[in-house]
């Protein structure tokens, strides 16, 4: 998505509470900037779009297919 980004630096953690619901956290670390995204998640769906490292996280946390809204998958 940007030059010069990622690593094993780079992360995404999705915090998820008994209804799939909360908050996914995820830090791109670059050579000159470091950037951090916070997205909501309501009943394991987030209105927004969602990288797939995203996508890995919400599924680890709630142990379920995850669903990206805009893409209906």
């Amino acid at each position: 998505a940007f030059d010069d980004v990622g690593s094993d630096l780079s992360f995404s953690i999705a915090l998820v509470d008994h209804n799939n619901s909360g908050v996914i956290v995820t830090g791109i670390y670059g050579r000159s900037e470091c950037t951090t995204f916070a997205k909501p998640i309501e009943n394991g769906i987030s209105k927004y779009d969602l990288s797939d490292e995203e996508k890995q996280a919400i599924k680890n946390a709630i142990g379920e297919k995850v669903i990206d809204k805009k893409k209906g998958e």
